[in-house]
């Protein structure tokens, strides 16, 4: 039987997604954002969490990220007050969640790219990249 392989484990969403939204078409890739926003309805950001410290700059949506660290590994949750961000915020903060330190580190312009999200507005992908830049700021303070 193999090996658990962490790294393999954590990057598991992040390949899902590239996966799901190579080949739709424009109309079917913000259905399934949309999607991706009501599902994240079951599991509700905490209100509590919604506070200045959490809120990300660089995107015109409000938008709050929270990270946690477990055993050397990156945790995000997120939530944005409109509908497609919130959407495009649950795709990035499951993508990237689980990931090493290193990993997170690592990200690039290029892994967003890979989301084939080239049909969102300019402010979106300026936000995506925010986001991103956000995300890796949040794992660089070691006190999480």
């Amino acid at each position: 039987m193999g090996q658990f392989d962490p790294d393999m484990m954590a990057h598991i969403k992040f390949n899902e997604f590239v996966e799901n939204l190579r080949d739709l078409d424009d109309e079917t890739r913000f259905e399934y954002i949309l999607d991706l926003a009501k599902k994240h309805r079951d599991d509700p950001f905490p209100e509590t969490d919604m506070l200045a410290k959490h809120e990300m700059h660089g995107c015109q949506a409000k938008v709050w990220i929270i990270h946690s660290r477990k055993e050397g590994r990156n945790y995000f949750r997120g939530h944005s007050n409109a509908a497609i961000v919130n959407g495009l915020v649950t795709m990035m903060t499951d993508s990237f969640s689980g990931w090493a330190d290193e990993d997170i580190a690592d990200l690039t312009i290029d892994h967003v790219r890979q989301l084939n999200l080239g049909s969102l507005t300019i402010q979106r992908q300026v936000g995506m990249m925010a986001m991103l830049k956000y995300m890796k700021k949040l794992s660089l303070d070691k006190v999480a």
